[in-house]
């Protein structure tokens, strides 16, 4: 066991008896992509920090039943896709989310895990728009593969899928992306 898992298992051991300055530590290595996590799925700001305030109240409920087979962040990142998509079936628009993470002006290029390369902004606003029209899946897929970073099958333990689902999703939404823009 490295030593950065041997320390998160020791944080874990001592918020599961109630040391609430260990259960900070570790939410403070994932509260950022958590959050922009849920802003993506919810679209809304009020939305996605009652959506973050319920994952971590159900991540402590919930310590105990750990079973660190998969990583902390895995399981973390499961309860907040599964609070996102209760929130977001909850809600009498279904407002579909944004894709406007990482768009910043020192970034060049967006790219779709290596599949798309565009640069210039028309271009991306294209690809945005394109997202929209993605089922939720494949939207939480895109995010989180090309701008979180995640593999496959992290993703398919995150939102409960076997990977082939979520290969499968990934790959239709870069093909449906792919056909409906011109590069």
């Amino acid at each position: 066991m490295n030593e950065l898992k041997r320390i998160e298992n020791e944080l874990i051991d001592k918020a599961v008896k109630g040391d609430t300055k260990a259960f900070d530590k570790l939410i403070r290595k994932y509260d950022r992509q958590i959050m922009n996590l849920l802003l993506n799925i919810l679209k809304n700001e009020d939305d996605a920090s009652d959506a973050y305030q319920n994952t971590f109240i159900k991540v402590y409920n919930s310590l105990g039943q750990f079973n660190r087979e998969s990583s902390f962040y895995t399981w973390v990142y499961r309860i907040a896709v599964n609070t996102a998509y209760s929130f977001y079936s909850k809600r009498p628009d279904h407002a579909e989310f944004d894709e406007e993470i990482h768009s910043s002006k020192e970034t060049q290029d967006f790219q779709i895990a290596g599949e798309l390369e565009l640069t210039d902004e028309e271009k991306r606003e294209m690809v945005k728009k394109e997202i929209e029209k993605l089922s939720l899946q494949q939207k939480t897929v895109v995010y989180m593969k090309s701008f979180e970073g995640m593999k496959f099958k992290e993703i398919a333990e995150a939102m409960s899928l076997n990977e082939g689902t979520v290969k499968k999703y990934f790959f239709r939404a870069v093909e449906n992306i792919k056909n409906n823009i011109e590069i």
